[in-house]
Parts: C-alpha cells; structure tokens; sequence
C-alpha cells in the first residue's frame, strides 16, 4: 500500500471510531447493542494502532 492510501484508512477508522463512541454513549445500558458497540470500538482502535505502525 502506498502512503495515501494508508493515510485514508487511517483517517475512515478514525472517524469510524469517533462514530462507535457517539453511538456508545447514546445507547442504553440495559441494551445488547452496547456490548456490540464496544467490540466494534475495540477492532477499530485495533485497526487503527496496525496502521500507525505501518505508516512508521
């Protein structure tokens, strides 16, 4: 992968992160979604440290 397009996955999972914790915040905690919510968070953040190390 080149550098921009490494930049751009960077830059979609960030927002997608950003997103999944809005979300996280506005979803009941009696409610099953929020356990999605939270592992959905955890692979992006995953996702997210992978491309740091790549860019580096």
């Amino acid at each position: 992968m080149n550098r921009l397009e490494l930049e751009t996955l960077r830059k979609l999972a960030e927002k997608a992160l950003k997103e999944l914790e809005e979300a996280y915040m506005r979803v009941p905690d009696v409610d099953n979604g929020k356990a999605y919510l939270f592992r959905g968070k955890e692979r992006v953040r995953l996702m997210l440290n992978i491309l740091k190390e790549v860019e580096e």
